[in-house]
């Protein structure tokens, strides 16, 4: 494995954001070897030819096109092609800090966790974002044991992380049974191995508002979180009994958390009842009771 970093960026339609977003990747500051690797799933817009034309004159890159995957495939697909020791992973439609990846491979170097990441900021999709053109000040701190936290929730998207390559790749990569929101199924799994850093930093800009933009269809993205919880404690049933019966309870009050909200559930409902026995009781099967936990973001109404 080659020093530097390796830029994996998984493209769908993207045509109307990957301009920008090239060229913040293109900005990236810092005296460290790098590659570029973009895989097109399918794209039936210009994003493809967008890619061919901004990225001709770089060096190091590599364009890949495949059918549709969804984006854990294509991020995996990238993966498989990294050669450099740390991967910085780049949505399509966001925007990096010039300091971003020169920051997140420190943060790696200096602590040697397996994963570092950001902070991220929204910004209304049509519009451009004031981003900082002088290195902000940030602190970092580290979480030793980062599983129960990414049990928690996803609090982070792929554009505010870097990884450790041979990590990433030593752990399978991205769940691509969960076919959306790649970077939650991988911090999963790099969180049974090593610590995370945090960089107190903003790093990362994201579009909102856009239309068909998968993180504004938040039954799908809370589905998504929690079938790869699911998946993971099926995968790894030596997890401790204790984060097991916490990532139950975590998928029992997010549920009920969205039938109160959507639905106007009450403590009738079973999606109460669920939520409160989860809260005073185990279960013999803990991935089956939060895949059970899943089913409401399918309902239309309850």
């Amino acid at each position: 494995m080659k020093d530097g970093i390796s830029f994996v960026v998984p493209v769908f339609n993207k045509a109307a954001y990957l301009t920008e977003t090239l060229r913040s990747i293109a900005g990236q500051r810092g005296a460290f070897e790098r590659e570029w690797i973009f895989v097109d799933d399918g794209s039936s817009d210009d994003s493809l030819a967008i890619l061919r034309a901004h990225t001709r004159d770089w060096p190091n890159v590599t364009i890949v096109s495949q059918e549709n995957r969804g984006s854990a495939g294509a991020t995996n697909r990238g993966l498989a092609l990294v050669s450099r020791a740390y991967v910085k992973f780049v949505d399509a439609d966001d925007l990096l800090s010039p300091f971003a990846t020169e920051a997140l491979l420190e943060a790696l170097i200096d602590t040697g966790a397996v994963l570092a990441y950001g902070d991220l900021v929204a910004f209304p999709a049509r519009e451009r974002p004031l981003i900082h053109a002088t290195p902000p000040p940030y602190r970092t701190s580290v979480d030793k044991a980062p599983l129960k936290s990414v049990l928690r929730t996803s609090y982070f998207n792929p554009t505010q992380i870097m990884v450790r390559t041979k990590e990433a790749q030593a752990v399978g990569g991205c769940d691509e049974r969960v076919v959306h929101s790649q970077e939650y199924g991988l911090a999963l799994r790099l969180a049974r191995i090593g610590a995370f850093c945090h960089v107190h930093a903003t790093f990362a800009w994201q579009p909102v508002g856009a239309v068909d933009q998968l993180s504004s269809q938040p039954a799908r993205q809370l589905k998504r979180v929690t079938l790869a919880s699911a998946h993971f404690l099926r995968d790894f049933p030596e997890t401790p009994a204790s984060l097991r019966r916490y990532a139950y309870r975590r998928a029992a009050g997010r549920a009920w958390k969205w039938a109160r909200r959507r639905h106007h559930a009450g403590i009738g409902s079973r999606w109460f009842w669920r939520f409160a026995m989860s809260r005073v009781a185990g279960a013999r099967d803990y991935a089956g009771e939060i895949e059970r936990c899943a089913t409401v973001f399918d309902e239309p109404g309850l």
